[in-house]
């Protein structure tokens, strides 16, 4: 995991501080009339350039930055004073995609974090995927470990070679299961135990899964 953190506050992003192209306009009055983004900019201005932005995140996927936590520090006060308002405040799971500009490179993208004043950052809503299994035989391990968080969702921690979901990532690299995605229903049902027992004794599987 990475840190984008430190100890001196920081503040929202002021709309004398705005940027420009696609981040300028992320302050401006309105009425929201379409459904919340999946995608959207993030503009946060810290004291200074060592303060951190308390926010805690994961690079295991290789190009992305998952949120694992959100402290109280400049991304909370911006989830307070506008991103709510705007369905654009960063939450648990949310993968930041961009900052400053870099792509692609978790580790570049925890440098802007941590060396930029002004950190800007294109965030993206966990999107959801299914995910069908056929076992011949119900007893057979699906082939993946699991963490449980809270009663609703369970997190893959681990993925078994050789097992029915390794299986499916090769057959299917365009909706590829990976590790700290969250299994969120099992044949239309929810909760742990719903999902868990589901997937103990049916063999037909179609498991929704959020990346």
């Amino acid at each position: 995991r990475g840190r984008g953190d430190g100890q001196a506050p920081g503040r929202p992003m002021t709309p004398q501080d705005r940027g420009p192209g696609r981040f300028k306009e992320h302050l401006l009055p309105g009425i929201w009339l379409e459904d919340p983004p999946r995608e959207f900019p993030v503009v946060v201005c810290k004291r200074h350039r060592e303060a951190p932005l308390c926010l805690e995140v994961d690079e295991c996927d290789g190009g992305t930055l998952q949120v694992m936590a959100v402290g109280d520090g400049p991304v909370a006060e911006w989830n307070r004073e506008y991103g709510k308002a705007m369905h654009r405040d960063i939450r648990r799971f949310d993968r930041i995609y961009e900052v400053n500009g870099c792509q692609g490179d978790p580790q570049a993208m925890l440098a802007a974090i941590n060396d930029g004043r002004i950190v800007k950052m294109m965030v993206r809503r966990p999107v959801q995927f299914q995910v069908r299994l056929s076992r011949t035989d119900a007893s057979k391990p699906m082939g993946v470990v699991v963490e449980q968080e809270g009663d609703d969702v369970l997190i893959v921690s681990e993925i078994g070679e050789g097992s029915s979901l390794h299986e499916w990532n090769k057959a299917n690299p365009d909706a590829l299961v990976r590790a700290k995605d969250q299994l969120v229903e099992v044949n239309g049902r929810r909760g742990v135990q719903e999902m868990l027992d589901t997937i103990a004794r049916e063999a037909e599987l179609t498991l929704s899964f959020a990346h």
